[in-house]
């Protein structure tokens, strides 16, 4: 065997070595902790245990796709949850028929989105503005207006593997739509 031959093969060996190690760690959360062989495509990045600052709109849905790194043939299904995500000093409170209640202390709102599901891939649509995911979650009680309570990152988008033993979450916003223009003072003279 030549000289040349030699060094190639030993070159392939060390990059097979640092794309094993790449691997490993890009899916362990640089090596830091446990392998993750569950992880999702969310509007074209690959969020692997959690990811944040994604939005969903009537005309832009969240896209998801669901991966798996290491298939096999019980490598399918997946479950999804939205739930309030929890944030220090933003928590607000709304009301049902007039009775208080926090939105963090929530704990399942994806009644509020439509979320259309193929075998490896899903989306995930608002129906509409805050006030009206509210309604949705609870449509037989009247919402108060939550227009002014929305915040980023305040829905947790909670997807988990088919045997239940691995969950990536996705923080993201619903931007309000600007409906009209308030004025303060109520009144403008000429």
């Amino acid at each position: 065997m030549s000289k040349t031959v030699k060094i190639i093969s030993w070159v392939l060996i060390v990059l097979a070595l640092v794309g094993a190690i790449g691997a490993i760690a890009y899916f362990s959360g640089g090596l830091s902790g446990e392998y993750q062989s569950f992880y999702l495509t969310v509007n074209g990045k690959d969020v692997v245990k959690s990811g944040t600052n994604f939005e969903a709109t009537l005309t832009e849905p969240l896209s998801v796709e669901v991966k798996y790194s290491l298939e096999d043939e019980n490598s399918t299904g997946y479950t999804v949850k939205i739930v309030p995500n929890v944030l220090s000093g933003k928590d607000f409170d709304f009301t049902l028929d007039g009775d208080v209640y926090s939105y963090q202390g929530e704990k399942d709102l994806t009644a509020g989105f439509d979320i259309k599901y193929n075998e490896n891939a899903f989306t995930v649509t608002p129906k509409g503005t805050l006030t009206e995911i509210m309604q949705a979650v609870y449509p037989n009680y009247t919402v108060g207006d939550l227009t002014e309570c929305g915040y980023d990152n305040m829905f947790l988008l909670v997807v988990t593997s088919y045997d239940g033993e691995q969950s990536v979450n996705v923080a993201f916003t619903v931007p309000e739509n600007l409906s009209g223009i308030k004025l303060d003072p109520d009144h403008i003279i000429f």
